[in-house]
């Protein structure tokens, strides 16, 4: 098997869901998709949206170069799937990178974004254009505050977040459906979270984010488990992205109490951490 190329991209955690307010914010996390360019096709069962195919459709329809012959995809993930964690965009960034690695393609972050947004959404795999996730797959040293939309040159105030562990609850259930209409019935929160992200109140809008989201998908579960977590240990928890993944932050001196009481709910759940500066990029 040859390598034409490989690419990587990361995950991300959500502070802010750009389907409240058309404004989303995630902090990048050390959870890694790997993606190569070979010249043997092999089914890829991560890829249930055929997001690999519809890239490859949409780099030859701009008429951009392939390697000669037959193509094909290796991916090694540590994502899970369909939690909320930026999974298909993960992918899509690391296999973006790999054609460009491949071609010694150039491509402009404007053309990333349009290219890697009209995927996602002919995949119907997110509900925005995405542009956030795609900028938090993209870069593991800084989290932006992204206005969804905005595909060529977002403007950028900096914010504070503090550093911290993250542990991941895996909970075994499916996608909510999502209705965008209860996102844009709760405009003015989530506008409060964006205020909250831009007064260095960042654990705030993680909190009320994940409370919104939670009541946008009626999802009554993550409500009462994330109330749970911060009575008992003192760490916030929140939903992430549309879910069904909670994410609780916690301090390295608060890490074995949580453990514990996660273990002893009979908890699936990982741990990483976040993979930033101490500030980030606020882009509106």
């Amino acid at each position: 098997m040859k390598v034409h190329g490989i690419g990587h991209g990361c995950a991300g955690i959500s502070f802010l869901h750009a389907a409240g307010c058309g404004t989303g914010c995630a902090v990048p996390i050390e959870l890694v998709t790997t993606v190569m360019l070979t010249d043997v096709p092999t089914p890829i069962p991560e890829d249930e949206s055929r997001l690999l195919d519809l890239l490859l459709e949409g780099w030859s329809s701009r008429n951009l170069s392939l390697p000669q012959g037959k193509l094909g995809w290796v991916v090694k993930s540590e994502i899970p799937i369909g939690m909320g964690l930026k999974s298909s965009t993960a992918l899509l960034v690391a296999a973006q990178r790999a054609l460009c690695d491949a071609t010694e393609t150039d491509m402009s972050a404007a053309m990333c974004n349009n290219l890697l947004s009209t995927v996602q959404l002919a995949a119907g795999v997110s509900i925005t254009e995405a542009i956030d996730d795609i900028t938090v797959s993209s870069d593991r040293s800084i989290p932006w505050l992204v206005a969804a939309t905005d595909i060529v040159e977002p403007l950028s105030e900096s914010v504070i977040v503090p550093m911290k562990e993250v542990f991941i609850v895996i909970r075994n259930q499916p996608k909510a459906e999502v209705n965008i209409a209860e996102f844009h019935d709760r405009r003015g929160h989530f506008e409060d979270v964006v205020r909250m992200l831009r007064t260095d109140r960042s654990l705030e809008a993680f909190r009320l984010n994940g409370q919104l989201v939670a009541e946008v998908l009626g999802d009554d579960e993550a409500t009462r488990l994330c109330e749970d977590i911060e009575i008992e240990t003192d760490c916030p928890a929140a939903i992430t992205g549309s879910g069904p993944a909670i994410v609780v932050l916690a301090d390295a001196n608060q890490a074995d109490k949580l453990s514990q009481f996660l273990d002893i709910r009979e908890l699936n759940w990982i741990r990483t951490r976040m993979s930033i500066d101490q500030k980030f990029e606020v882009v509106t």
